[in-house]
């Protein structure tokens, strides 16, 4: 079982959804701080976890994160890894400085670092380099103007809950560009986990791979074509910025859930 790389690794769907720590914060409150606790399970086995750490002054976001294999998938798998994440805040939600995330997966070391210049990517480094298979779609200059990190790309900026199903997310992890066009699926309901009880609303997402894969690899067409992926997102006070608090993605080898089982503001 790779649990790992439903979180950490580099193949394409893993990080949005193992990235989905990062809290709703509101700019127009300087020097907040938030905390942010995620379980992934499979078969209702807990595979992996992350906690987060947000703090957000003077329209500026800066996120540390630790993630790791847990339960039975660390005797199969075990990375762990650390996660930086630097932005602003804009007019439509935040926009990233950099993204950089760096892990051990079993005995290798690993890294990728992304730079961006209002919204555009400028820089990226990958340690090792990808490697490169037959039928690879190439990144075009264009596939990366207008993109997020996998953190700050599954914030969504809102004036309420029912517009948060409407909107399309352009993320880029590294290596690879996906959209994540996100669709109604019921209306508010109550979500509750440690540090919040509220309304959420829950989009269906489906995913759109653009380009840095392998055109014809099974995990994504299956993606593309099979799997159903459900995105539940909250936010904290009175932000205009939504966040997951779980997450739902079909597999070929089951459903993989990514569960907040903290969501508050500490300071």
């Amino acid at each position: 079982m790779k649990a790992s790389r439903h979180f950490a690794g580099r193949t394409v769907w893993t990080i949005p959804f193992a990235a989905l720590a990062l809290m709703a914060a509101t700019p127009a409150r300087p020097a907040d701080s938030y905390q942010t606790d995620y379980r992934v399970s499979l078969f209702g086995l807990s595979i992996a976890k992350a906690s987060f750490s947000t703090k957000v002054a003077d329209g500026t976001y800066e996120v540390k994160g630790t993630l790791s294999s847990s339960g039975l998938a660390s005797l199969f798998d075990d990375t762990k890894g650390k996660l930086d994440v630097t932005g602003q805040f804009a007019k439509n939600g935040p926009v990233p400085d950099s993204y950089v995330v760096k892990y051990k997966h079993g005995n290798r070391d690993k890294s990728t670092s992304i730079a961006f210049t209002n919204g555009n990517v400028t820089n990226t480094t990958n340690v090792p380099p990808i490697n490169k298979k037959k039928n690879w779609v190439e990144l075009s200059r264009a596939d990366l103007q207008a993109v997020a990190d996998p953190i700050s790309g599954v914030m969504v900026a809102a004036s309420s809950l029912n517009e948060v199903c409407t909107q399309t997310l352009h993320i880029y992890d590294g290596q690879t560009r996906v959209d994540l066009k996100l669709s109604p699926s019921g209306g508010a309901q109550p979500f509750s986990t440690k540090g919040f009880k509220g309304d959420a609303i829950t989009c269906a997402a489906k995913f759109i791979p653009i380009a840095g894969y392998q055109s014809g690899r099974k995990a994504i067409e299956y993606l593309k074509n099979s799997s159903r992926i459900s995105l539940t997102f909250a936010s904290l006070g009175k932000s205009a910025i939504y966040s997951p608090v779980l997450a739902k993605i079909g597999t070929q080898v089951g459903t993989v859930t990514v569960y907040a089982t903290r969501f508050e503001k500490t300071q």
